[in-house]
């Protein structure tokens, strides 16, 4: 459980990461195309790190970093590929993003699925963030904003709503799995205790 912990701790900073340079790119739209690729690059590869390492923690449900390990290496490579080549990206930036949004929105449905029949009762919540997520990684692909400012800004809102949208659900998912873990220790040991004493 320690583990984790350790694991979520790290995604929820990375998570936040992501969220404040959605925030940055809000405030300043302006900013230079070849920056945003090595912001979202550099952000890209530590997500994917993070998720990795979720993915092989102690989760004894599979919710809070489900699919991480795929989904972390291609953060990694979309990042990797990003940073290495910035000048051949910038255009197809919104395009890159719309399909990882895609994609995590996609991810996040079955996580939602998967709480609901775990329990948990707030999965429709996440089934909201997967329909918006969703919906935006298709905005960003059909990209009908002719300013790079407003697309830009666009990106802003999307990072920023992802990266909030992910520390909810990370955050939360841990705290129901440590309860039904509690609880299923509980019974388990109320229902040893009722067998000792009737043996």
């Amino acid at each position: 459980m320690r583990f984790i912990k350790r694991a979520k701790v790290a995604y929820i900073s990375t998570c936040a990461a992501i969220a404040v340079i959605g925030l940055i790119l809000i405030l300043f739209p302006e900013i230079s195309m070849l920056a945003v690729c090595y912001m979202l690059g550099i952000a890209a590869i530590v997500f994917g790190i993070v998720k990795i390492t979720g993915y092989f923690s102690a989760d004894p449900y599979g919710l809070a970093f489900q699919f991480d390990f795929a989904f972390g290496i291609i953060a990694i490579l979309l990042g990797l590929v990003v940073i290495i080549h910035p000048g051949n990206i910038m255009a197809l930036v919104p395009v890159i993003m719309g399909i990882y949004f895609m994609i995590d929105g996609i991810m996040k449905i079955q996580t939602a699925v998967d709480a609901k029949r775990f329990g948990v009762r707030s999965w429709w919540l996440i089934l909201v963030s997967a329909i918006v997520t969703g919906g935006i990684g298709i905005l960003l692909l059909v990209n009908p904003f002719e300013s790079a400012v407003a697309l830009t800004v666009l990106l802003g809102i999307t990072l920023l709503a992802d990266g909030i949208s992910n520390i909810w659900i990370a955050a939360y998912t841990v705290k129901a799995i440590k309860k039904e873990v509690h609880a299923d220790d509980k019974i388990y040991v109320e229902t040893s205790d009722r067998e000792d004493k009737d043996d």
